[in-house]
């Protein structure tokens, strides 16, 4: 009871103690309030402070949880976030000097966060084989993208976002709901078209489109930003749906008389190469397909011209990734009617020097209609370049030459890489009936680089008097295909043989007589002789203590009689 009437007394200081503290701020918030005019002029307090901090802090978490920052740009980062928190803690500043010091430092960090971010070079890119949407006024719609990765290494963390507008000319769809962000974890790259079709990734919104929608073929752009090699990299992709108003009669574009027409457009919707493989160096068949996403209008006096890539970093020797066989890279057709879909096919030069990636290749448009001219549309298609794996070797040498079966000699070789792609899990093995050896290992040798192959052979069976051995040099490329590259070891094996003559010539060394040492037996019984002494002894020891202890007893109870 005494310990609860502590704790009870104690519990009723610290409320009173509470309550003057309360009292005291109250006031001096009263006084504050007094002295100055306008809460912004008023000098932070130290909650207003905490406040402001905290913002800091979040705003500095979120920029590390949304981009990925390099170990440079985390310190550069943190020296600015620690120096801005410590002087937000100390400084006498007013609440709205404070407030305009934690935005600056914001906009600090978040140019930190996005330098060095990778352009616009379209390696996520949607796949042509999605057909062009149809929707009417105040029906709901599905439209899919359909994502594929024309680059070398894998896609991952990818976030789609719709581009919404007000402006029913730009955005057909009513915005009186949230349209929630997609997200892709992994688009995996692809060793050319088909496979990267294969390897596609499809993300969907539901869409109601507007009731005062206008006739035409509506843009829609959807903003991505996705991580390749760890950096982060954002880009625009853009899809066409066909809308169907309330009113035929208006229509999204207009002409210079106020009579609403289309404006038909033409876009790409796939290509093929033959080859389906393309080598730097190699020609090639190029068929693009167009369509006329106009469901009315005709297109005339079409002009396709292709754009290849600009290569070369000196501007007096750039040169185009693709170039036509035949010099002219323009294709041109009469009409292609509404809703037709037009293949043209033109043959191109791949350049031999270019690298192991896809090649942008541009087409520009050209066409009129029966009510404008020089309507134009630009699209782009992306070409895969393969490099062919080269390797070279250098001068074996062999030490020695010529060993019997049983002995060992040492191949030393270099394996030089000639070509402009990796060769991927270089080993070296030899073919022969007549030595063994392991496996020896190079593992990746990159372009220009050289390999040194450092093996031990052993002779198991005596040649026929050829002495070669084929040493087998195995490699893959990026997509796991194996290839091989043989050269001969000039290595000769022989049999070991002695004569008679040589046996009986060879120095004998004396044989030195064994000492002979005690019988098994004779050890045996010394052992046991020696065990039994050991528990006589312990036996005798042992009586002589009782036999003690049994007179000491006897003398006790004689004093007790007496």
């Amino acid at each position: 009871m005494k310990k609860m009437r502590k704790i009870l007394i104690l519990m009723l200081t610290a409320l009173m103690l509470c309550g003057n503290a309360l009292t005291v701020c109250a006031d001096e918030t009263d006084s504050t309030d007094s002295d100055y005019g306008s809460p912004s002029d008023q000098y932070a307090s130290d909650e207003w402070k905490d406040q402001i901090r905290a913002e800091l802090n979040r705003h500095y978490t979120d920029l590390k949880m949304r981009y990925k920052l390099t170990e440079e740009k985390l310190s550069r980062m943190d020296k600015i976030y620690n120096s801005a928190m410590t002087y937000m803690k100390n400084a006498g500043l007013t609440m709205s000097e404070l407030t305009a010091y934690e935005a600056e430092v914001e906009g600090y960090l978040s140019e930190i966060a996005q330098e060095s971010t990778t352009g616009t070079e379209k390696f996520l890119m949607l796949s042509n084989e999605v057909p062009i949407l149809q929707a009417n006024y105040s029906e709901q719609t599905f439209v899919v993208l359909s994502f594929i990765n024309l680059g070398k290494v894998d896609i991952t963390d990818v976030v789609v976002t719709p581009t919404v507008s007000n402006d029913r000319t730009k955005w057909p769809f009513d915005i009186n709901q949230a349209y929630d962000a997609q997200c892709i974890q992994i688009v995996q790259a692809a060793s050319d078209t088909v496979d990267a079709y294969n390897k596609r990734m499809d993300i969907g919104w539901l869409f109601t489109v507007r009731s005062d929608v206008l006739t035409g073929c509506y843009p829609l752009t959807f903003h991505a930003t996705y991580y390749q090699n760890g950096e982060l990299v954002e880009t625009d992709v853009t899809t066409y749906i066909n809308i169907k108003g309330a009113d035929p009669k208006k229509k999204l574009i207009e002409d210079t008389d106020d009579d609403q027409v289309s404006n038909p457009r033409i876009i790409v919707t796939g290509y093929s190469t033959e080859p389906e493989v393309v080598y730097a160096g190699s020609t090639f068949k190029l068929t693009v397909s167009v369509k006329n996403t106009s469901r009315q209008t005709a297109v005339e006096n079409v002009l396709f011209n292709m754009e290849a890539t600009v290569e070369g970093k000196d501007a007096d020797a750039t040169y185009a990734a693709f170039l036509p066989t035949s010099g002219s890279s323009s294709v041109y057709t009469e009409r292609i009617a509404p809703g037709e879909t037009y293949n043209m096919t033109i043959e191109m030069e791949a350049k031999s020097d270019l690298s192991q990636k896809p090649y942008v290749l541009t087409v520009n448009m050209k066409y009129d209609t029966d009510e404008q001219i020089n309507l134009s549309d630009t699209a782009k298609v992306s070409v895969p370049i393969k490099q062919e794996a080269k390797l070279d070797t250098g001068t074996a040498e062999v030490m020695p030459e010529s060993i019997a079966v049983g002995e060992q000699s040492n191949v030393m070789f270099s394996v030089f890489n000639t070509g402009k792609t990796t060769l991927y899990n270089v080993k070296i093995t030899y073919e022969s009936d007549t030595v063994e050896s392991g496996v020896t290992y190079l593992g990746n040798v990159s372009p220009g680089a050289t390999g040194n192959v450092d093996s031990m052979l052993t002779g198991i069976a005596p040649d026929t008097g050829e002495g070669v051995v084929k040493a087998v040099i195995t490699y893959e490329d990026e997509a796991g295909n194996e290839s091989r590259f043989e050269k001969d070891i000039n290595l000769y094996v022989y049999e070991m043989t002695f004569d008679d003559n040589m046996a009986d010539e060879m120095p004998v060394e004396p044989v030195e007589p064994v000492k002979e040492g005690l019988p098994v037996i004779a050890v045996v019984g010394i052992v046991a002789a020696v065990i039994v002494v050991i528990i006589v002894i312990a036996v005798i020891i042992s009586k002589r203590r009782k036999a003690k202890k049994h007179k000491e007893d006897m003398d006790l109870l004689d004093e007790d009689d007496v």
